[in-house]
């Protein structure tokens, strides 16, 4: 038996190799602990035997409001929350790359801007810092692909990774 096993209105745990604990579960007080025989017996009286269903104890993911704002906060905090793991990571790393490489592509720019500059005002002729625009465009592309990835991971966050 994996985690609970339900039958009509009860619920039943296993507490230990021959140890069973059985429980209402329609809002009224009720449960006692039996063995395996008195299980069975329990079973046989309220004729439940074919009903049963085992649940494996894994949280159904559901999504919802608390999860999307955890996400717009940080990409990738509601699917953790949600239980996602895997999603909740790839969304983290997403955009944990993509500010990595918009922050090193643009001090790459920033300084060749600045070393154009430089050779412009000891020699007098004034170049277009081509790769200082090359990193402003790599950069934006970035930034679009950062907020893209947030919007993303909001929205999952919301629908609990459900496809509509």
């Amino acid at each position: 038996m994996l985690g609970v096993e339900r039958f009509g209105n009860y619920e039943v745990r296993q507490l230990g190799p021959d140890k069973y604990s059985v429980a209402l579960t329609n809002g009224n007080m009720g449960a006692f602990i039996t063995d395996e025989e008195g299980l069975k017996a329990f079973k046989e009286k309220y004729n439940r035997q074919e009903d049963t269903v085992e649940i494996s104890g894994k949280k159904e993911k559901k999504g919802g409001a608390g999860k999307a704002v955890a996400s717009a906060f940080v990409p990738g905090l509601g699917q953790l929350i949600d239980g996602r793991t895997k999603d909740g990571l790839v969304d983290m790393g997403t955009a944990a790359g993509l500010s990595a490489l918009s922050s090193i592509v643009g001090l790459a720019g920033y300084q060749n801007f600045v070393k154009t500059v430089e050779a412009a005002a000891k020699t007098g002729v004034s170049k277009t810092p081509v790769g200082f625009y090359a990193a402003l465009a790599v950069c934006a592309l970035t930034g679009i692909g950062a907020v893209a990835n947030w919007i993303h991971s909001i929205v999952d966050g919301y629908r609990g990774g459900k496809k509509q």
